[in-house]
């Protein structure tokens, strides 16, 4: 009787074992296919100083380790979706001119207005659509992106030479043609997007997931410091205002009399 009971004890047991490792291997098989297809390594920066800057973006997407099919890759595509503030602007001619020379193509569905001082203008959304690279070696897909960015004018401040600008990191989304279901694959639902910067047709892409190499600025915004104007210098660029135009008034009353 004590041998059948030990028996039937450690049948369960090593039926409960079994399960639980089966379970374990299930969550870890899922875990590794939404790591792989569902995240992406971002890293910002920026270049140049003043007004005019260059916002440089390196995406590194690993979704070969997934969908293991190397022959449709070359119909895989990135798509960073910007959230631009009322501080910073683009001129959309400025870079579909660039376009030529490897720079990414840029869709904005809003008329951008690049004159408007920071106050008086809004943030806009813009659709990156970058020209991407396979490293067969690591088996990723790379978009190195570039954009240049313009500052826009902000009133004068007291007691500070410089604001900040908070530009958010891009939500990235991505998409391959030839692989069957990839949102499904990677258990995600996907994201309606244009499929281009035509503009012409939606598509759907999979949502990813931006994960910083160096983890401390993991989705951390890039501040930018814009240089103003300081409101205890306001009299003293009145006068000098004032001075500089009634000399320009003398010296042309002067020289109207010389000729005359």
């Amino acid at each position: 009787m004590f041998l059948k009971f030990c028996c039937r004890n450690v049948r369960e047991t090593n039926f409960l074992t079994i399960i639980f490792i089966v379970v374990l291997s299930f969550e870890s098989c899922i875990s590794r296919d939404k790591r792989s297809c569902g995240e992406v390594f971002v890293q910002r920066s920026q270049n140049k100083s003043g007004f005019h800057r260059d916002l440089v973006t390196n995406v590194e997407w690993d979704i070969l380790s997934s969908v293991g099919d190397h022959s449709n890759l070359l119909d895989c595509q990135l798509l960073l979706i910007e959230e631009l503030p009322s501080g910073i602007f683009i001129d959309v001619d400025q870079i579909k001119n660039a376009v030529e020379f490897g720079g990414p193509e840029v869709l904005s569905t809003e008329t951008i207005n690049v004159e408007l001082l920071a106050h008086h203008a809004s943030s806009h959304k813009i659709f990156v659509f970058p020209k991407i690279a396979f490293d067969s070696r690591l088996g990723t897909i790379n978009a190195n992106i570039t954009i240049p960015i313009h500052l826009r004018y902000h009133p004068a401040a007291e007691g500070t030479k410089f604001v900040s600008v908070s530009l958010s990191s891009p939500t990235i989304v991505g998409r391959c043609n030839g692989i069957n279901s990839p949102a499904k694959q990677c258990g995600t639902t996907p994201f309606k997007a244009p499929c281009d910067a035509t503009q012409l047709f939606s598509c759907d892409w999979i949502p990813l997931n931006s994960v910083s190499k160096d983890q401390s600025q993991s989705n951390m915004p890039l501040v930018l410091r814009v240089p103003v104007g300081q409101i205890e210098h306001t009299w003293l660029i009145i006068a000098l205002t004032v001075l500089s135009t009634m000399a320009g008034c003398g010296l042309i009353l002067w020289n109207s009399l010389a000729i005359t």
